[in-house]
């Protein structure tokens, strides 16, 4: 199986922490559900190298195309937590400024129940939710910059230092 990375928007809400009276029900906090907003009865995803080599490039990837760069969080799950919720994995091309990482996004087919089991999976067996600030996102984005990785046009959107 492989991994796959989601960016989460409510950080605090993923911790293992605040999720183990919930697992221990079976169940979630309703409010990662906003986390897992659909469209078209979809969410995106992408695919990450085994050893996670490329989840710097891909977490910078999605956070460049936000309209600033800000503070990003994510959670890596291993594909075994979709496949043993019925959730269809189609290959989609991302829209991210990075063609590499456009390469590895995925969209999840999802339904009501699917969505509730997918969060319940992530939580129970996905991985701690990670969060890179805004600082080193800043380096990060410069970095894909000046490697050909990322347009140009992405610096406009770094907060200028005060």
């Amino acid at each position: 199986m492989s991994l796959l990375v989601r960016k989460v928007d409510k950080y605090p809400l993923w911790s293992k922490d605040t999720a183990v009276p919930f697992l221990e029900q079976n169940d979630s906090p309703a409010d990662v559900l906003s986390d897992l907003r659909t469209k078209e009865n979809r969410i995106s995803v992408y695919v990450l190298a085994q050893d996670k080599s490329n989840l710097e490039r891909v977490v910078r990837a999605i956070a460049a195309g936000k309209d600033r760069i800000e503070h990003t969080a994510y959670i890596v799950f291993d594909s075994q937590i979709v496949s043993d919720a019925g959730i269809e994995i189609v290959e989609v091309p991302g829209e991210t400024g990075d063609t590499e990482v456009n390469s590895l996004h995925r969209d999840l087919v999802l339904t009501g129940r699917k969505l509730v089991e997918l969060a319940v999976g992530i939580l129970r067996d996905g991985e701690q939710v990670q969060r890179i600030l805004r600082e080193e996102m800043v380096q990060l984005v410069e970095q894909g910059i000046a490697a050909g990785e990322l347009p140009e046009v992405y610096r406009k959107k770094i907060p200028t230092k005060k």
